[in-house]
């Protein structure tokens, strides 16, 4: 069956690019993420009230993560489960700040309680860091330290993100199993990235004019190292075994360069035995989630994710 790309979707691609605008491979780190910073604001819609909304320092090893803890309403004064998110941005850009409304909208959806963790960023701090701060963060939250802190109970957590933060989420459950930890309760994977080095229909027909142009240049920052792009604590798809991993809800869209990639790791997971809820929403592009703005299919994803956590953790 043939799809077409959403109107409101394609009327944005169709306007022609600023003549003046400095290309991501070009600006300094700092600029890019000024830049997304403010692209995100302006594609968003206003964030929603909830409960409680607290910054925080997350230990991390031996360096210490901004986090951001948002809790709904009907949570202020009691434990509850957590959604942990990592963000997106290509490993180079994004904060708690660009996906503070996501986790509004995720934490207000699920009933939990939402900790976003500030990762460190490529270029400076290439891989493995992104992956030892988002374990990191979910070992002390699952400690009496963290879980204290949060206010949560550390026997229902999820761990969840897009794109960059998808990866990082499935990491997590991996390196949990790998190395005899308490498993986190579920997965929340929002088109992850979950192989740096594949060449599909979908990269080769999405990869330019639909929003993420500049994927080789985010692979190159995180990745610097050819040789690692197939470590699967980079490219969780190349993992050996996929067995005794969380259940999963895999959501993808239709004109992502990454939508192949992600039917595949929803396949590997479901033929290893895991739970895996699928769904894909073919008009769309990535990052489609963020614009909440323009399109009201993001909110309506969103609170279907936030749905999906509930049911996980209730």
């Amino acid at each position: 069956m043939t799809k077409s790309l959403n109107p409101v979707l394609a009327d944005i691609l169709k306007t022609p690019s600023d003549p003046n605008a400095v290309p991501v491979e070009k600006q300094t780190p700092d600029e890019a993420r000024a830049e997304f910073t403010a692209d995100m604001k302006a594609v968003d819609a206003a964030p929603p009230e909830i409960g409680e909304v607290r910054d925080l320092q997350i230990p991390c090893g031996d360096v210490s993560c901004a986090g951001r803890l948002f809790v709904p309403a009907e949570l202020v004064r009691q434990p509850a489960p957590l959604l942990i998110y990592y963000h997106g941005g290509g490993n180079i850009r994004g904060s708690v700040d660009t996906h503070d409304s996501t986790c509004r909208v995720l934490a207000n959806a699920s009933g939990c309680k939402v900790l976003s963790v500030d990762y460190r960023l490529a270029p400076e701090h290439p891989f493995p860091a992104a992956v030892e701060d988002a374990f990191a963060a979910y070992v002390w939250a699952i400690g009496e330290a963290g879980a204290e802190t949060l206010g949560i109970d550390p026997a229902r957590i999820a761990v969840g993100g897009d794109s960059a933060g998808g990866n990082l989420a499935a990491v997590v459950c991996l390196l949990a199993r790998d190395k005899e930890i308490a498993l986190p309760s579920f997965q929340l994977l929002i088109y992850p990235v979950t192989d740096h080095v594949s060449e599909t229909e979908s990269k080769r027909l999405y990869s330019n004019g639909y929003m993420l142009d500049s994927m080789p240049f985010y692979t190159a920052s995180y990745l610097p190292e050819e040789e690692t792009r197939k470590d699967p604590q980079a490219s969780p798809a190349y993992a050996e075994s996929f067995a005794g991993l969380p259940p999963a809800y895999v959501l993808t869209a239709g004109f992502d360069p990454l939508h192949d990639d992600d039917v595949a790791y929803a396949d590997k997971l479901r033929e290893a035995g895991v739970a895996v809820t699928y769904r894909s929403y073919q008009d769309m592009i990535h990052g489609f989630v963020s614009l909440r703005g323009l399109l009201p299919e993001a909110e309506k994803a969103l609170n279907e994710c936030g749905a999906a956590v509930k049911d996980a953790l209730r």
